[in-house]
């Protein structure tokens, strides 16, 4: 398994990609995503075919430090569980370090005990607080 940036070149593997909802690619919407400020996707790609994918963001924060949030990450049915997400996690912080970036984070589920398994074991340290509360907006 490879893991690499998303860019022109490898666009295409990412048609037959599918993740846990069910999204189906464009390729004109992955290359306008391509040429957003501070956004970055990611693949990873065994025998030619693309397994998983992720995307995040670089924060820049008013004091001139910068944080990466990292938004998303699906491996497909099948690939699940074998440490590919846990590889591609790495990929990731190493990449974000190379932005200049002190930190990474990312949110999710206390119930999703394998996205937390494979974030424990890429490095991440689980920062649980009863006065944690997250707000979204629609």
């Amino acid at each position: 398994m490879k893991c690499e940036l998303l860019n022109e070149q490898n666009l295409a593997l990412m048609l037959d990609f599918i993740d846990d909802e069910n999204t189906k690619y464009d390729k004109a919407v992955l290359k306008e995503f391509l040429n957003e400020k501070n956004a970055y996707g990611y693949i990873a790609v065994h025998n030619g075919k693309a397994i998983g994918f992720a995307h995040g963001y670089v924060l820049n924060k008013p004091d001139g430090q910068k944080r990466y949030y990292l938004h998303a990450i699906d491996v497909m049915e099948g690939w699940q569980n074998q440490g590919y997400g846990t590889e591609l996690v790495r990929f990731i912080h190493e990449h974000s370090k190379t932005l200049g970036c002190s930190k990474m984070f990312l949110l999710t589920y206390k119930h999703n005990a394998s996205a937390c398994r494979c974030y424990e074991k890429a490095g991440g340290i689980c920062n649980v607080s009863s006065d944690d509360i997250v707000f979204t907006f629609k």
